[in-house]
């Protein structure tokens, strides 16, 4: 019997893809902003494509910003634009027109509402900065003049750092310690993010992002003395500006806080928020959680920042003997002063001795300086508190 011939599979036959949307790549490249002409019908397109090409950018470092500082200057960019198109003149611009003309126009309207006390130095300080900004991302960062240029009276725009006010919970009467455990008995994740900011004086959100587990370090693996803390935190998530520090575990309360949080913290790469939700999910349940207990101003008139507060005037006062100007501390000699305000600064992850001011107030005016033999040296590593007094 003859052998069968091998024969082939049926094929099938496919029809050809479609010209059109669906054949098409659904990425593309946008177009360079220079290959633009201007046009002042696509001011809107034109500025997302400047967002989307400088707006990650640090306006001075050659480093990213926050997702904070991102959103901000964006709504600000789609403000400004927003508010040329509305203004009596009704300016119709490309943003890569922007001129003197136009922050002229700006500047003047910013001077009226604080006039009208509905703007602060603060906030005009800051969308100054947005605007200055955005000229350099469009090729003209000589185009604002001086701030105090703009405004008659340099009350409106100058901003004082300087606290004037006790913010600490303990100038409210406001008991830290109560008020924890209250919280604890709703939310222990919430509670341990506030045991951290009182023992170390963390920011909101490095107490949220700090992982118990892998953030504690010895002293070895610090790299510091043997003779000094055994144990220290590595506060390198959250931190403003990317600048990580090393904070000394070094009383009680610090010792608690942390093993509060490593319970909390259970897996090895845990944080302290709950593992369940994203970070933004965890920031604001915190401060859903705040509210729930008063934790506001229009509350028992306290914040979560008010506990760094508190943990830098306890610094200052172990360091000088004096509570800090703005709690009414006597005067402090001046080296010493300088001496606590520069090592706080660190303790806080901030750049500048300055920035001090905002907590504890300005020097007082009646301080003297002294020979360095008249008056201990603090130690300048550790600007620790030694708990609530």
């Amino acid at each position: 019997m003859p052998a069968t011939p091998h024969r082939p599979a049926p094929t099938t036959t496919r029809r050809p893809a479609r010209a059109g949307p669906i054949a098409r790549s659904r990425t593309y490249e946008q177009p360079a902003l220079i290959e633009l002409p201007l046009n002042p019908r696509r001011s809107t397109y034109v500025l997302n494509l400047i967002l989307q090409q400088h707006n990650w950018r640090n306006s001075s470092k050659h480093n990213g910003v926050s997702h904070k500082t991102i959103a901000e200057r964006a709504r600000f960019c789609h403000w400004l634009f927003t508010f040329l198109r509305h203004h009596p003149k009704r300016f119709k611009l490309d943003p890569r027109s922007f001129s003197g003309r136009h922050v002229e126009a700006v500047t003047a309207h910013w001077q009226a509402e604080a006039q009208a006390g509905r703007m602060s130095p603060a906030t005009i300080q800051t969308y100054f900065s947005f605007m200055r900004t955005l000229a350099g991302w469009i090729g003209k960062p000589r185009l604002l003049k001086p701030i105090a240029s703009y405004f008659d009276d340099p009350a409106l725009h100058r901003r004082s750092l300087a606290a004037t006010v006790d913010k600490t919970w303990r100038a409210q009467g406001v008991d830290a310690d109560t008020v924890i455990r209250e919280v604890d008995a709703h939310d222990r994740h919430a509670a341990a993010s506030l045991r951290l900011m009182q023992a170390f004086g963390l920011r909101f959100k490095e107490s949220l992002m700090l992982r118990p587990h892998q953030d504690v370090l010895t002293a070895q693996q610090a790299g510091r003395p043997a003779d000094g803390p055994a144990r220290y935190l590595d506060t390198h998530r959250g931190t403003k500006g990317g600048r990580d520090r090393l904070l000394p575990i070094d009383t009680p309360q610090r010792e608690a806080a942390v093993a509060h949080a490593c319970r909390v913290a259970i897996g090895p790469d845990d944080s302290v928020s709950d593992p369940r939700r994203t970070l933004a999910q965890a920031e604001r349940r915190l401060r859903y959680v705040m509210e729930g207990h008063g934790i506001t101003r229009a509350g028992l008139n306290v914040v979560p920042h008010g506990l760094r507060h508190q943990d830098v005037a306890d610094a200052y006062r172990t360091m000088t003997g004096q509570p800090p100007p703005v709690a009414g501390g006597g005067a402090v000699d001046a080296a010493l002063d300088a001496q606590a305000r520069q090592a706080i600064a660190e303790h806080l992850g901030h750049g500048r001795p300055a920035i001090v001011n905002a907590y504890l107030g300005r020097p007082h005016p009646g301080a003297k300086a002294s020979s360095p033999a008249a008056h201990p040296n603090p130690d300048t590593r550790n600007p620790e508190p030694q708990g609530d007094e």
